[in-house]
């Protein structure tokens, strides 16, 4: 029984990036970089520092940015539907800076990093505005589903990293 299938995951990234051609390629480090921060598994964020390559410290600042503030909204939104707690203000609940004051370089791969950190965290009312921003920079509905795949792929290389530590157990 093999243990380790991180590689073969790591196969299945490889595979969607080369495939596809919606995605600059700014966008696809966008994606996977915040998709590897969100799983916080450095494991991981190695590969994807090997199969994407480095990112600069502007599009550093921005995927944290995205990565940060969808750790702190997509549990507090979510946990706000699920309580119905309509009296509750939800417009900017946690009094987070403005978008335009954070100095974002690439606003498009930001949101695209934003709806990878939110599927990772499971923020899906957060992940429905994203992409919906996404759509009004024009983004097509077929360059979003990409990222969507890219992310999943990741989030299962984080699975079978982690699956492959317990099996060394």
């Amino acid at each position: 029984m093999p243990t380790d299938t991180t590689f073969d995951n790591s196969e299945l990234l490889h595979s969607l990036i080369s495939r596809q051609s919606l995605l600059a390629n700014n966008r696809i480090q966008y994606i996977a970089y915040a998709a590897a921060l969100a799983t916080q598994n450095s494991t991981v964020l190695q590969r994807i520092k090997q199969q994407v390559g480095d990112i600069n410290s502007l599009q550093f600042a921005d995927i944290k940015h995205a990565v940060m503030r969808m750790a702190m909204t997509n549990n507090y939104y979510m946990a706000i539907q699920n309580l119905h707690l309509s009296h509750i203000k939800q417009s900017n609940a946690l009094d987070l800076k403005p978008l335009h004051s954070l100095e974002i370089d690439d606003e498009t791969a930001y949101y695209y990093a934003c709806i990878a950190a939110c599927m990772v965290n499971q923020g899906y009312s957060c992940l429905d505005g994203h992409v919906e921003l996404l759509r009004s920079l024009n983004e097509s509905d077929d360059a979003i589903n990409a990222a969507l795949r890219l992310t999943a792929s990741i989030m299962a290389m984080a699975q079978a990293d982690f699956i492959s530590q317990y099996a060394q157990c």
